[in-house]
């Protein structure tokens, strides 16, 4: 997506090849705080999330943090959790569970209503993030492994330091071996992301880690023009052109403003892919040696 003077295209995805209206928003004098920008997204959600399930067990939509990352989970004792088919609308429980997580631990896994690709497609378009879902017995394991989580290593960013990132790369601060990102394979790391939303069959979430940052505004932390190239040319060269003619439509990508991210300290990027053979999800991901200690 491209980006013209005195605009900001929300939101930071890469929809090159979907036939998708662009939504711009007009950026006037931020000031030093978040928070009336905020708002005003968080009311357009809201707004749009009661529409899309007005007819559901949701009828008001409460202000909610829109972003489920595992960053944001707390210690929550299992028995705290809703069961699947319980009403967890009025639960008050440490881990901070969203409007939408409500309405999904609400349902049966057989209630729940898969993400598709256009569904997808239309969730990055608008910017609605808190829109993506996990299936209800998902959820409620996703919130007991970060519990425990948490217990042993103090953080997430722990845990993936020391079993999912590269043993080269140490601990932060990194020294990554390009000041570009994305410019050396040692300096990124593709992985299966281990908690994926509920999406249809076929569709695969991939996170690609980076230990050189992605620079960002000092307005929402949004990606700056330059990065935003750098990332959709990796995007680019490592997914689309691996995949071949048509490969542009099966793949889409995000990055999250600074603001909504669950893990800081390291950057990173969501891709999702669709119809894409187990074979090739294993080359992407396969560790290198540069990633060896």
């Amino acid at each position: 997506m491209h980006r013209s003077l005195g605009t900001v295209v929300r939101p930071t995805h890469n929809l090159k090849g979907l036939h998708l209206r662009q939504h711009r928003t007009a950026l006037t004098a931020p000031g030093p705080s978040l928070a009336p920008a905020q708002r005003g997204i968080d009311e357009q959600a809201s707004a749009s999330f009661a529409r899309r399930f007005s007819g559901g067990t949701l009828k008001k939509l409460q202000k909610q943090p829109r972003h489920h990352g595992t960053g944001v989970a707390r210690d929550l004792p299992e028995k705290d959790i809703p069961a699947m088919g319980e009403n967890a609308k009025h639960v008050d429980a440490p881990f901070p569970l969203t409007e939408v997580d409500k309405w999904v631990l609400s349902q049966t896994d057989e209630e729940f209503k898969y993400h598709d690709w256009d569904e997808l497609c239309v969730i990055l378009q608008n910017n609605e993030l808190y829109l993506l879902k996990r299936k209800p017995s998902d959820l409620r394991r996703y919130i007991k492994w970060t519990t425990e989580t948490k217990a042993e290593f103090g953080n997430i960013t722990n845990f993936l330091i020391a079993h999912r990132l590269p043993k080269a790369w140490g601990k932060p601060p990194f020294t990554p071996a390009s000041d570009i990102p994305f410019a050396d394979p040692s300096d990124y790391r593709v992985l299966m992301n281990d908690w994926p939303y509920g999406f249809a069959p076929g569709i695969s979430h991939i996170v690609v880690w980076t230990r050189t940052p992605i620079a960002t505004d000092d307005t929402v932390g949004d990606m700056t023009p330059e990065s935003r190239k750098i990332v959709a040319d990796f995007i680019q060269r490592f997914f689309v052109s691996r995949l071949g003619p048509g490969g542009k439509d099966k793949v889409i990508w995000f990055k999250n403003w600074v603001a909504l991210q669950s893990v800081r300290t390291v950057d990173h990027v969501h891709v999702l892919v669709r119809d894409v053979e187990p074979a090739v999800l294993e080359e992407w991901s396969k560790e290198l040696e540069c990633h060896k200690a």
